[in-house]
């Protein structure tokens, strides 16, 4: 275990906002001492010196105070040690998150290279280069080429959230009209999820608009429909469902499978936390990490339901905003 030096503890000091060690100091002072100094009041007041520490029981009482004493220290140790040890796991965790977010980084960087040579001759076949295509693989193309622009606004993002911070990239404010942005997902992928025999199908409530950033909030959408095409077994149903209301949008994207159990909810939105039993899909243990701070970042919330043997449900709530008001950023 890493070693708490005063490097360490004055960088958790920062990020906390105060010195936890000292707080448990001053919490000690004041329970020892208020109650001594209320007992020494009552001793005096009442003339009970002579009876206690001078009279047949003195020595006894004594004794009682100074064994009381050292329990008192004894438990001061025992938790402070607690803290420490709790200090160091919290470092660890802090440190270790910080390597991973430093290798991601250079894998989103590198990634750029080759994906750039896939985008020209993506670029070449739109443009005619290689010749004239049919009308259906036009289409094909285009929805390739409209992909790969998101890939890489995907990447200048991820560079920007473990360069810098994922927050600091939150600053677009328009309004969104959530039923198109469903339907162009769900176009994009109901050739992945024909092929993965799913049945892939969606109801929107074509009234359903917000203010927010439209790329994040497709970048919601995107990743919680890929997640739910990555874990519905073959021949199962996958619903996305748009509905709104005066204050609020909220859509749902409901996948039937073995669903998942109360413990493995608990880390679902974990950054780089996979669960065991999906080990062998790929996948960078990221994409619900994002979703949860884009939902936040725009005051909604997440929830999951789910079901054992029957479905998984992810529904998102966001309040439909207003066009003066900024986006909640740090």
């Amino acid at each position: 275990m890493k070693k708490l030096n005063s490097n360490n503890l004055k960088a958790i000091v920062l990020e906390l906002g105060f010195d936890p060690i000292q707080m448990l100091n001053y919490i000690f002072v004041l329970i020892g001492v208020i109650p001594i100094l209320t007992l020494f009041y009552l001793i005096i007041r009442n003339g009970l010196i002579y009876q206690l520490f001078l009279g047949n029981n003195g020595f006894v009482i004594v004794i009682a105070i100074s064994i009381s004493l050292l329990g008192f220290l004894y438990a001061y140790i025992l938790i402070r040690n607690l803290l420490v040890k709790l200090l160091k796991y919290a470092l660890e965790r802090k440190i270790a998150e910080k390597e991973k977010s430093e290798i991601m980084f250079t894998v989103i960087h590198d990634l750029k290279s080759p994906l750039t040579t896939v985008n020209l001759a993506i670029n070449n076949f739109k443009d005619g280069i290689g010749g004239p295509l049919s009308v259906k693989y036009t289409g094909m193309v285009e929805i390739c080429f409209l992909n790969m622009r998101k890939v890489f606004k995907f990447i200048d993002e991820m560079t920007n959230y473990f360069k810098n911070d994922f927050r600091e990239i939150f600053r677009k404010h328009e309004l969104i009209d959530l039923s198109n942005i469903i339907k162009d997902e769900i176009n994009n992928f109901t050739q992945m999820a024909s092929k993965a025999g799913l049945d892939l199908r969606y109801k929107v409530d074509n009234n359903a608009r917000l203010w927010g950033d439209k790329d994040k909030i497709s970048r919601v959408v995107m990743n919680l429909i890929s997640n739910a095409i990555k874990y519905t077994p073959d021949g199962g149903i996958i619903d996305v469902v748009l509905s709104s209301d005066k204050n609020n949008v909220m859509f749902s994207v409901i996948n039937t499978g073995p669903g998942l159990t109360a413990e493995e909810m608990k880390g679902l939105f974990k950054k780089f936390e996979r669960l065991d039993k999906h080990s062998r899909i790929e996948g960078t243990g990221l994409g619900l990490s994002i979703v949860k701070d884009i939902v936040e970042l725009h005051s909604g919330h997440i929830v999951v339901n789910s079901e054992l043997g029957k479905n998984t449900e992810f529904r998102v709530v966001l309040p439909i905003g207003l066009q003066s008001k900024a986006i909640k950023v740090g």
